[in-house]
């Protein structure tokens, strides 16, 4: 009774190796999104296991249904995760199976080509099993290192339709590979024959799935810096034009200093003659010229000061009201290039949404607030009737593929932080709230 247990349990466990592995290649080669939050994963993982483990006790059940149960799951797995075009993600199990085929079937190749015999079910299989969960505790140890090694954590990469082509034809290469190299010794060839085809077959196979990685992870290297150059030149043009905006303000001021002697003169000769029409005259132009060279939206924090007189700026053209409330410490536990992120991509969507709507009061309100470790950036706009939300990664614009990245790069950054963002629409208000965890905690926060 024993020994039947762990049987089903090793049996189990491989039906769950199996998944993983398909999971993992989807993530790697296809950059399929993963599956979000942990009680998402638990349910999933018991709506697995339950049917797996029950197939396997109940008497009479077809082993085929039990090995089907993997890729039945995967399918299913990839409708769950896809935010659009779900029932393609069903296609993908068949290259996504042929590049793990192709993966098994070097490890039963190899040896045969060596020796002409098969590896043993015993401990060769149970060696494979235990590299492979090995592998699986490295990568979940250091996954933050190796998910950003192969840059799985940039949302705004999307494979083109040439990568894409390339990667089915290679899955259904693999695919057929796999199946040849499993099946080479039941054709009844030599064994000579048969231990040359499977030592090609391997090398076929090694060389394809090492030049898809290769092919995804440079296409991911190269879109990353694309991106991180694009951020790090919206960063400098922003800094860029907050000083020179600083600058012009400094030199009202000092011009102004420069003349408050003769402003005084002036006023004392119109007071001595009782001019006081001119004074208030004088006075409003004076008024005037305090207002221009008032210093703008202070928060506290350079970055965010920089983006936010711009879009204050771009918001009076528009015949918007920005409102600013909060305080943001210049070390204040996030990054500047997520800060510039974050505030960037919100206010750029409230304006671009506001710019060609027909509302009658446009308005932006910014609110910082920080509590304990945590900080909130909460963003609302006024939108017409019932607006619906986009999802994450798509756009009302009709070039598709280079727009609609910008909330999943500030869940990118918010996540950099254990946080998340949320959007709501209510009462005809529209709001986007980032909320961040940080190991600073907020100096202005009151005690």
């Amino acid at each position: 009774m024993g020994a039947k247990w762990g049987m089903v349990i090793y049996n189990c466990i491989s039906a769950a190796e199996i998944l993983l592995a398909l999971v993992c290649i989807s993530r790697v080669v296809y950059l399929e999104p993963g599956m979000s939050g942990r009680r998402n994963k638990i349910l999933f993982a018991v709506a697995f296991l339950v049917p797996t483990l029950f197939v396997q006790i109940c008497p009479g059940m077809s082993k085929d249904i039990f090995s089907a149960f993997p890729v039945c799951f995967f399918a299913v797995y990839m409708v769950i995760v896809r935010r659009e075009k779900r029932i393609r993600g069903i296609f993908l199990t068949v290259p996504v199976l042929g590049f793990l085929m192709g993966i098994v079937s070097v490890f039963y190749a190899v040896p045969y080509t060596l020796t002409g015999k098969y590896p043993s079910e015993g401990g060769w299989l149970y060696a494979v099993d235990a590299l492979f969960w090995i592998a699986v505790l490295i990568i979940y140890w250091k996954r933050d290192e190796t998910v950003h090694l192969l840059r799985l954590d940039e949302p705004y990469r999307r494979l083109g339709k040439w990568e894409r082509n390339f990667l089915h034809a290679a899955g259904g290469f693999l695919f057929v590979i796999g199946a040849m190299l499993m099946a080479v010794t039941q054709t009844g060839i030599s064994g000579t024959a048969a231990r040359v085809i499977t030592g090609f077959g391997s090398l076929a196979s090694v060389f394809l799935e090492m030049s898809v990685v290769i092919l995804v992870w440079q296409g991911n290297q190269k879109d990353y810096y694309q991106y991180m150059t694009t951020i790090g030149e919206h960063y400098l043009q922003a800094e860029l034009r907050h000083f020179r905006a600083y600058q012009e303000r400094e030199t009202r001021v000092r011009k102004m200093r420069h003349d408050m002697k003769n402003h005084y003169a002036v006023l004392s000769v119109l007071a001595g003659e009782g001019k006081n029409n001119e004074i208030r005259d004088y006075l409003a132009q004076l008024g005037e010229e305090l207002a221009r060279s008032e210093v703008g939206i202070q928060c506290g924090n350079d970055i965010a000061d920089a983006i936010l007189n711009e879009k204050n700026r771009r918001a009076g053209e528009l015949g918007a009201v920005m409102e600013v409330e909060g305080r943001l410490p210049q070390d204040c536990g996030v990054e500047m290039l997520d800060i510039c992120t974050i505030f960037s991509n919100a206010l750029d969507n409230a304006l671009e949404y506001l710019e060609h709507s027909e509302l009658e009061e446009k308005w932006i309100r910014v609110k910082i607030a920080g509590q304990g470790n945590m900080w909130l950036f909460r963003f609302e706009n006024p939108v017409q009737g019932d607006e619906k939300i986009l999802a994450a990664g798509t756009t009302r614009k009709g070039d598709a593929d280079w727009h609609g990245f910008g909330i999943m790069n500030m869940e990118r950054a918010a996540e950099k932080y254990m946080g998340h963002i949320e959007r709501n629409v209510s009462e005809g208000v529209f709001t986007l709230e980032a909320a961040l965890f940080t190991t600073k905690q907020d100096p202005f926060a009151t005690k």
